[in-house]
């Protein structure tokens, strides 16, 4: 009985009257409760379909943002590398230039050119890998390339300082023996150490460089060869007189290809490796004095 009292109550419609006036007959608008839900379902659910329309496209238009700003941002990029490649030609000519400088140093010294065992960066490009080193955790290219750019400024005025002073006095760069005698490892280094022949410890007053036997010795520096023979302990040697003091000498030769009295110029032949003397293996002693006193050839050598 109540089941068919509430089936009649959902068919009741729900009448709404609008009044514009106490003059105007009255307006009405019956809903049945089930359109009204219907009504209300579509409703939200085209609120819900703009809500979420609306929240896709503040989204979207958030990404597209971002894509813009990444796209300005490479942009960006792209204008500085292209500005770092043009630095770091600039950058290449000025080393070029020192390099050639340098050469040009070398020349007139009567330096031949270093060989892959002796060859060592320059004190000029360490300075610049040192500043690279440095810098490199900025992200300010031009302040970097600006850096380097300061730093090879500075080694090129300090080769244009000695270019200067060595056309000066070309003859006393000449005479300083700073050419290596040859290529080859340094097996043995100046000073102390244990004796090849023994347990004691003995100065060594050279260096030793490994080659193989028949290889060319060349002058260390121009000079006049005052001894050319067998000598204790170095076998068949050479020592040449540079003037101002200096003195070089080449031991455990194989051959000797100058005599006393010549006058010989830096680089030029002037013997072959062996093993003469006491040697435990074909390599040449080179060493060096000033004034009599005994000196680290090292500290002439490039």
């Amino acid at each position: 009985m109540n089941f068919k009292k509430n089936k009649k109550r959902e068919r009741v419609p729900i009448t709404v009257f609008i009044i514009p006036d106490i003059n105007v007959k009255p307006y009405h608008l019956s809903i049945s409760k089930k359109t009204l839900r219907g009504s209300l379902g579509i409703s939200t659910a085209l609120v819900l379909t703009f809500v979420i329309l609306t929240t896709m496209y503040l989204f979207g238009l958030n990404d597209i943002r971002n894509v813009q700003k990444i796209k300005q941002e490479n942009r960006e990029k792209e204008s500085s590398m292209h500005q770092m490649n043009l630095e770091m030609e600039e950058i290449q000519k000025r080393q070029e230039q020192i390099n050639l400088k340098q050469q040009e140093i070398k020349k007139l010294m009567g330096l031949q050119k270093e060989t892959p065992e002796q060859a060592s960066p320059s004190r000029g490009s360490l300075r610049v890998k040192e500043w690279v080193a440095n810098k490199a955790g900025q992200t300010e290219t031009d302040i970097l390339a600006q850096d380097i750019k300061t730093v090879l400024s500075q080694n090129e005025k300090e080769l244009d300082e000695m270019l200067a002073q060595v056309k000066k006095d070309q003859a006393f760069y000449l005479a300083i023996p700073n050419q290596w005698p040859l290529s080859g490892e340094i097996t043995s280094e100046f000073g102390m150490r244990r004796s090849p022949w023994g347990r004691n410890e003995v100065f060594h007053e050279g260096i030793d460089i490994k080659s193989s036997v028949g290889t060319d010795i060349v002058a260390a520096a121009d000079g006049e060869v005052v001894y050319a023979d067998w000598m204790a302990v170095y076998g068949k040697a050479v020592r040449i007189n540079h003037g101002n003091g200096l003195e070089s000498l080449y031991g455990h030769t194989s051959a000797i290809l100058v005599k006393k009295g010549d006058k010989v110029s830096k680089g030029q032949v002037i013997a072959r490796v062996g093993t003469t003397g006491m040697s435990t293996g074909p390599h040449l002693h080179f060493g060096i004095t000033k004034n009599g006193q005994l000196q680290d050839p090292m500290n002439y050598l490039p």
